[in-house]
């Protein structure tokens, strides 16, 4: 028979038995106490509506801890309240781990008493809404069924909500996936599971394509940031590796943040590295800054900014996306990528013997600051200039490209093996 009662007292002595329930009478007249027994308390949860188990301790601790965790197994939904003879500080940190809400003493008050069971029957509740609310989200499809994370595209559409929490606008949005090389070797599912165990509640983490991971973390800055990512980065394995690409939250938009933060991921992947954040190279833009303060009005400002808006826009981003195509078909052996945006923009050939980059960024007022980035053992000059932000044309921007491309030619290919 179906016990109704949503109390479960377990106790071994009448006398304590009798105790908790008259400090309890100031509950709810609906709310009924059950009693029973240590050793019948495994059979008497199967079959019950307990929302609350009071657990007297034994004299032995550790059977203690493992009928805590036996009624966690058998009542998952119950909230344990430890009952003590005495405080025991070893016992309620061990009990805490084991899976218990709260403790009290046989000579606490009554309103200690009442305060914590209530607190019992809220928390129940909480966690009831959320399960109900989470089986709408699963039959909707927010809810991915094979990872148990939200789904991208419903996080865009919620995000201009959820950013106007201040503490989200105070954390960092991040893009984070395995290494090409490791995708083929593990279960995606597992970097799903152990993002899980190193995010807390407050964490936003969404599923996307192609087995990239979205999270939102509240209130934290860049190296705290990557503090969470290398502690997934550990769990997972040195032969796992992790590629993430971070951006500072704000008053961005979703689009803007995922641009930044993708682009932040393809370099990371470019360059072999963990974790890149476009924002860490403002400072080192500000630091070219040569023009008179004097001429630094709001109204120049506004135009320097509308002209890079429409550089970016009409020159830099259709030139790299045109050139990554005829590159990718004319350079053997060569991964080629690209990405622009309103922090740096970058073209990327690489093979295994040379990593080769052109970057343009603009220094937040009237010009733009460009390098032509040679990494491997033997490998061309870098070049280096500054231009004026009406210099830099399709003409200028096929000339770079032409001369990274012929610079690579010739030092990423062994003598006699230049196929490009």
């Amino acid at each position: 028979m179906l016990d109704k009662n949503n109390i479960l007292l377990v106790t071994d002595f009448e006398d304590i038995a009798k105790t908790i329930i008259e400090k309890l009478v100031l509950l709810r007249n609906s709310d009924r106490i059950t009693v029973c027994n240590h050793k019948n308390v495994k059979r008497i949860l199967e079959n019950s509506m307990y929302s609350v188990v009071i657990l007297h301790e034994t004299d032995n601790e550790n059977q203690t801890i493992k009928t805590i965790t036996n009624i966690k197994t058998t009542k998952s939904d119950s909230e344990v309240l430890l009952l003590l003879n005495e405080l025991n500080s070893d016992l309620i940190l061990k009990a805490y781990d084991a899976g218990i809400f709260d403790y009290f003493t046989v000579n606490s008050e009554e309103y200690d008493i009442l305060i914590k069971t209530v607190n019992c029957f809220k928390i129940r509740a909480i966690k009831e809404i959320n399960e109900r609310n989470e089986k709408f989200l699963y039959q909707q499809g927010v809810i991915d069924n094979k990872t148990n994370l939200y789904q991208h595209k419903y996080l865009k559409e919620i995000f201009l909500e959820l950013s106007e929490n201040i503490k989200i606008q105070n954390g960092i949005f991040c893009i984070l996936t395995l290494d090409e090389a490791t995708k083929t070797k593990i279960s995606i599912n597992r970097l799903a599971t152990t993002i899980k165990s190193f995010t807390r509640t407050e964490d936003i983490v969404a599923v996307g394509k192609m087995g990239k991971y979205y999270i939102i973390i509240p209130n934290i800055d860049i190296n705290g940031a990557k503090e969470v990512l290398n502690k997934i980065q550990d769990k997972m394995g040195s032969e796992f590796k992790l590629r993430a690409g971070l951006s500072k939250i704000g008053v961005n938009s979703f689009d803007t943040l995922e641009k930044n933060s993708q682009d932040g991921l393809t370099s990371a992947i470019v360059n072999d590295v963990m974790t890149v954040c476009l924002e860490d190279n403002i400072d080192v833009q500000n630091a070219w800054l040569e023009d008179d303060e004097s001429t630094k009005t709001k109204k120049n400002y506004k135009l320097f900014k509308s002209i890079f808006t429409n550089k970016l826009d009409n020159v830099i981003t259709p030139q790299f996306y045109r050139h990554k195509k005829s590159f990718e078909t004319k350079l053997t052996n060569t991964t080629v990528s690209q990405y622009s945006n309103n922090i740096e923009s970058v073209f990327s050939l690489k093979n295994e013997n040379l990593h080769s980059e052109l970057v343009i960024r603009y220094n937040g007022y009237a010009k733009f600051k460009i390098e032509i980035i040679h990494s491997g053992l033997d490998s061309a000059e870098n070049t280096k200039m500054e231009i004026p932000l009406k210099e830099l044309t399709d003409k200028l921007i096929m000339s770079l490209l032409k001369k990274l491309k012929e610079e690579y030619k010739q030092y990423a290919y062994p003598k006699g093996n230049d196929n490009a």
